[in-house]
């Protein structure tokens, strides 16, 4: 052996090289046209081998030389004093996470060679660099609470990046090296498994005209109910495919960047937030209003009476109700939007969805009665979850009444979305069922999982769960929504 290759092979045997990780890449999320919303990408920490350098000091200026030069923020004062504090140590990390482009430079360094095939630098010794990944997220906020975001060690922390942790996360491999019996040194290599990638129904194009919508709502509102505060103190907006539940878009307000969501200086002030106060204005910050957040739906739910009446055959298309503007119900006036006006007077039910009146909506829970409201409400979801592939979705079966607990009163103001709570991703399951003929779809957000050579894992298809009306009950509602929003309240 030249000295050279004696001297490799005792570097190679000390440095401990006999088991290294190597890491996988966790899976992209891309939504239902490819376009990638979040992803990982490599990056490298520069690692210093101070046995290598103290072993012969010719290595050591050369060494430190090319790490100063290369990378600006390193001090030769700094690293001198790593080789004479940790001589033996084979493992400081002098920078983190760097990108391929900021440590070429010196790799170009290393692996320079003359034209006869030499190494222009051969006293460049004892550096690495440890390959890691790290997330990106290319659209910053963007569909950040369908999404969510990951911490150390590939630990995904709400949306997407939660719920299907497994399936994004890999396996990491391993190298093995060893010196075989004629002193040479050899390795074997273990490959790392990557990550899934999901391929969601999120349409990014929608979602995020959606947002653009929810902040311009803000600002045109800034200080319209409240000094200083936006439009609103939250916003959802749901967009669903009634033909198979897909969640098109999912939005809110406030929202947060998903490469920085410790962040909350957009919305608080460093007076305002204290350490006691951070973990609980991060939650709230982070939670998916569309799945946690509960509310009496008010007229959004007028539709569903009306259904649950005609599947009933308790009401009819040819029944009309006169609405002077309240009713009594158990020693309370509950008055109708048309109350000062005297009323709406007669309407049809087709009028009553259009002016949005209470007053009929509160007749038509007389006929249909507690036993056939209660039932229509657990058919077409409310007080249950829908089990949507997303985490935190809040139950709701405490905060509907029950054919035991429901009185004229309750029944009479739950007929329009009073007096009972849901969830958006509820209501909107429920409103895909009423416009698509009749069938309820389980809400999906992820329509399959592929590899990383894009090969399809797993189809997600869509879950048909039950029949809540008939389709002529479905059509006849969705003639009666589209007169709501082109020439009644709705407009």
């Amino acid at each position: 052996y030249t000295s050279g290759e004696k001297y490799e092979k005792i570097v190679l045997a000390q440095q401990g090289y006999d088991s290294q990780t190597i890491p996988y890449q966790r899976g992209d999320i891309v939504d239902a046209k490819g376009t990638v919303l979040a992803t990982s990408i490599a990056v490298y920490n520069v690692i210093l081998d101070c046995s290598v350098l103290n072993d012969d000091e010719k290595y050591v200026e050369p060494t430190i030389n090319a790490l100063v030069s290369c990378f600006p923020d390193l001090t030769s004062e700094q690293l001198y004093s790593y080789l004479k504090d940790s001589p033996d140590s084979r493992y400081i990390v002098l920078a983190k996470r760097l990108s391929y482009d900021t440590i070429q430079p010196f790799v170009n360094l290393q692996e320079e060679r003359d034209e006869k095939g030499k190494l222009v630098n051969p006293y460049i010794k004892g550096v690495w660099f440890e390959k890691e990944y790290q997330r990106q997220y290319p659209y910053g906020k963007l569909a950040s609470s369908v999404i969510g975001f990951t911490t150390s060690g590939n630990l995904g922390i709400n949306g997407l990046e939660n719920y299907y942790d497994d399936t994004l996360n890999g396996i990491n491999g391993r190298q093995y090296g060893y010196l075989n019996s004629d002193s040479n040194f050899e390795k074997t290599i273990k490959p790392a498994v990557n990550g899934n990638t999901l391929v969601t129904t999120i349409d990014a194009t929608i979602q995020s005209v959606v947002e653009k919508k929810i902040q311009e709502f803000n600002e045109a509102y800034t200080d319209g109910y409240r000094e200083g505060e936006g439009g609103a103190t939250r916003i959802g907006v749901l967009i669903m495919k009634p033909d198979n539940g897909d969640v098109l878009a999912m939005a809110q307000y406030p929202n947060y960047d998903l490469s920085n969501p410790w962040d909350l200086s957009e919305y608080y002030t460093q007076e305002e937030i204290d350490d006691d106060a951070r973990l609980e204005a991060l939650n709230q910050l982070w939670q998916n209003i569309c799945l946690t957040y509960t509310y009496e739906p008010g007229s959004t739910a007028k539709p569903f009476t009306v259904a649950a009446g005609l599947e009933t055959g308790t009401l009819s298309t040819n029944d009309t109700f006169f609405c002077d503007g309240a009713e009594q119900l158990s020693g309370f006036t509950v008055k109708c939007v048309a109350y000062r006006k005297g009323g709406h007077r007669m309407q049809t039910l087709e009028q009553t969805l259009m002016n949005s009146c209470n007053d009929a909506l509160m007749q038509m829970s007389y006929r249909i009665g507690a036993e056939n409201f209660t039932e229509y409400q657990q058919i077409f979801g409310f007080g249950q979850k829908t089990n949507i592939d997303l985490p935190g979705e809040s139950r709701t079966d405490s905060l509907i009444y029950t054919l035991d607990t429901t009185s004229q009163l309750s029944l009479a103001t739950n007929a329009f979305g009073q007096n009972f709570n849901t969830t958006m991703i509820q209501l909107g399951t429920a409103f895909c069922s009423l416009v698509n003929g009749g069938k309820l779809y389980q809400p999906r957000v992820v329509s399959k999982i592929t590899d990383q050579n894009g090969n399809t894992i797993q189809d997600i298809s869509p879950t048909l769960l039950r029949e809540t009306v008939s389709k002529t009950t479905s059509d006849t509602l969705k003639q009666y929504m589209y007169s709501t929003v082109t020439s009644g309240t709705g407009n």
